[in-house]
Parts: structure tokens; sequence; C-alpha cells
């Protein structure tokens, strides 16, 4: 008997001081009580002061309140009438689930701590998403005009871009505005992602270099010139073309045949089918050779422009602000007050500006990648070994003209989408509290 009650007393203690350390809601939490032996009066008494609201629903497998709210002394009192009228065993899957708990609600804290941490401290991947989610909104908007330009470039022909709409709405309906941008979206997520993280670290790179070259300290003001921003965004957009190249073959595909392939999976496994692995990067050399021209011209013109209309708004707003106030003090901290957010309008214009400028660079290489990416597949003869076979191969035969054949859709297209994605862009720069160099 005697043996039975030091067990109990010991568990009582051990249940007890858990409850304790939990440190539960109250305003007694964290009080330590003394253990000590309860009579059955004194269980009656702690009966009625137990409280009927358990925190988390936990309950002993008897149906008594774990851990009650009220704080410390409530939980004593329900440790105590739960000792009274349960068994050892019981009391150990009690205080199991109650480590459980505790562990679980560690894990969760660490975790939620850990991510905090990284999140406020990953700029460069808050740059990828930001990329990321600018080429999914741009290419979404001008998805029927980049089918229509696809299918002109492969296919050549005279039609304009209204008879081609229309003739497209006629025969697939809505959605055949929109084939292909699914694999369109695959590929331009990682690709913008890649290009605007690769851009903004080769900037800060250079930044970094030309520094170290001059001698100066690193908090020192640092601006890049226009050739210096064109070959950080030409490489930025070789790397990235580079890595999902594969997606971008699918991308054609599915445009140019698409009631030949159910999906994405499908057209992917009918190209390795048709002509093996190799199919997946046809026309890789012309794209990484137009990406340089394209994406380094495209971020060096949109910069630029902007970094001048910011500066130029920026004086004129400094220079109001201390006319307005009409003192040196006022003067010398004016730029500090004039801030100047370019305007949605302007950035979509600098956008497509840019964007037309890099595509009427780029497109001859364009088209070529996009003759030699249909070679073989879906019957399509085999006509040219190399870029530069299909480059003269194409102008010999259909004339020089033939590289600019749906560069009116193309322009178009890029026209809008890349005002979109910068406007994207610079909505998340902002959102994700970040900046570039």
């Amino acid at each position: 008997m005697v043996s039975k009650n030091r067990q109990r007393n010991r568990f009582n203690a051990a249940l007890i001081l858990l409850l304790a350390m939990t440190r539960t809601v109250g305003s007694d939490a964290g009080a330590l009580p003394k253990p000590r032996m309860f009579n059955n009066n004194n269980n009656k008494e702690a009966q009625a002061s137990v409280p009927q609201s358990c925190i988390a629903n936990m309950k002993t497998p008897s149906g008594q309140c774990l851990i009650p709210r009220g704080g410390a002394s409530a939980s004593a009192a329900a440790a105590a009438t739960a000792t009274s009228v349960t068994s050892p065993a019981e009391v150990v899957e009690s205080l199991r689930l109650v480590g459980l708990t505790t562990a679980l609600i560690s894990i969760r804290n660490t975790l939620s701590s850990s991510l905090s941490t990284f999140w406020s401290n990953a700029e460069r991947t808050k740059f990828l998403l930001a990329g990321a989610v600018a080429g999914i909104v741009s290419r979404t908007c001008v998805s029927p005009l980049e089918v229509v330009a696809t299918a002109q470039m492969v296919r050549g022909g005279n039609k304009n871009m209204v008879s081609e709409l229309t003739e497209l709405f006629h025969s697939e309906g809505i959605k055949g505005f929109f084939k292909g941008n699914g694999a369109n979206c695959l590929k331009v997520a990682p690709t913008r992602g890649v290009q605007f993280f690769a851009f903004e670290t080769f900037k800060k790179k250079l930044v970094s270099w030309k520094k170290a070259s001059l001698n100066l300290p690193e908090d020192a003001e640092m601006s890049l010139s226009p050739i210096e921003r064109l070959v950080a965004g030409g490489f930025a957009g070789m790397i990235a073309s580079s890595m999902v190249y594969p997606i971008e073959v699918v991308k054609t595909m599915l445009t140019m045949y698409p009631g030949k392939y159910a999906g994405i999976n499908a057209a992917f496994r009918g190209v390795l089918n048709e002509v093996g692995p190799k199919g997946l990067y046809a026309g890789l050399a012309p794209t990484l050779i137009a990406m340089f021209p394209y994406v380094g011209v495209e971020f060096m013109i949109y910069e630029t422009s902007k970094i001048a209309i910011e500066t130029l708004f920026q004086q004129r707003a400094e220079e109001a602000i201390g006319k307005e106030n009409g003192s040196a003090s006022a003067s010398a901290n004016a730029s500090a007050s004039a801030e100047f957010a370019l305007p949605i309008i302007i950035s979509l214009g600098l956008g497509a500006v840019a964007g037309a400028a890099a595509q009427t660079s780029a497109h001859p290489l364009d088209v070529i990648r996009k003759r030699l990416q249909v070679q073989g597949i879906n019957g399509n003869p085999v006509l040219y070994k190399t870029t530069f076979d299909c480059f003269a191969g194409v102008a010999k035969k259909e004339g020089m003209g033939a590289l600019y054949k749906g560069l009116g859709p193309a322009c178009v297209a890029t026209i809008p989408g890349t005002g979109i994605a910068y406007i994207t862009y610079e909505f998340m720069k902002r959102f994700l509290n970040i900046s570039s160099v």
C-alpha cells in the first residue's frame, strides 16, 4: 500500500512539474505548486474548481481535462483530480501526449523562425520570384499574338495578322489563342526569373569590381554604363535560355501541331521518339547567339532610359521643393523629400520600346531557330545541318525578307508583352521590398 502511494505521489509530482513548465494561459501561469498528497475532500474541492474548457481539447483516456484553461493552479487541481481516478498507465499516456504536443509546437516555432529569417535575407530569391511572375503575366496576356507570330515564322506566307487571328478563331475557337501557353509559361517563368536574377547578380559583381579597381569603399555610390548593362543582360539571357531550351522546343511543337500532341508530356515524348534527345536542343546555337543582343539590348534600353527619366524628374522635384521653401537647409534636404516613382504608363512605354528594339535586332536568328526546331518532326524534311547553312539556305531560296517573316506579329506581341513584364517586375520589387543597382 505504501509503495503504491509513493508511486502515485511520484506521478503526481512529475505531472504537476511538467504542466507548470508548459506555462499555460492564466494570471498565475508559471507558478509552481508544491507536490502533496490529496485526500478525498481535497479531490472534491479540486473537481469543483477545475474549469470545463481544455487547451487544445486535450483530455486523458478517461475524459479528464489534461491542460485546463486558467493557469498553473487550475492545471494542478486538474492533475490532482486526474491522478485520483486514473491508473498509472493512463498518466503515462497523458505525459506522452503532453511531450508530443510540446515537441510539435517547438518544431513549428523553429520552422517559422527559420523561414522568416531566410525570407528576410533572400534578396536573390526574391529577384527570381519577381522575374518569374512578370514572365507568366506578360506571356499569358499576349498569347494570341505569340501563336500567330510563331506560325508565320515557321510556315511563312503573306497573311496579315488580323487574317491569321480570324482564321485561328474560326478553326479552333478561343482555346486556339492559348495553345502552347502552358508550355510557354513553363518556359518563360524560369527563363524570366533566371534572366532578372542573373542580370541583377552580374550588375552587382560589376559594381563591386569597379569599386575594388578604384579603391573605393563598399558604401560608395557607383553607376553602370549602358554598355556594361548590355553585357550583363546579354550573358543573363544566354544563361537563362540554355537552362530551359527543351521547353522552348516543346512549346513550338504544341503551337504548330496542336492536334498531334495531347499535352506537354506527350509533345516531349514525341520529340524524343521522332528525332531523339538531340531534337530537344535543335536550334540552340542561333538561340544563344540571338539572346545576347536580344536580352542585352532590352535591359540596356529599359534601365538606361528609366534611370535617366527618374533622375530628370527627381531633379525637377528637388528644385521645386527648394524654391517653395526658399531656404538653404530646405534645398539641401530636398533630395530626401523628392522621391520619384516612375509612373506605370512610362514604364509600359519604355518596356515597349526596349522590347521592339530587342526583337528587331534578333529576329532573323529567331526565324532560323524556329526552322531548325521543326526539322524531321511531323514529316518535315531535314534541309539544313547548321545555323549558317540554314541562314544561307533561307536567304537564297526565299530572299532576305524571309528572315523577317513574323516580325510584325512578333513586335506586336513583344511591345505590350515586354511592357507588361516590366510593370509586373517593378510592382513585385516594391511588394518584396527589393531594389536594383
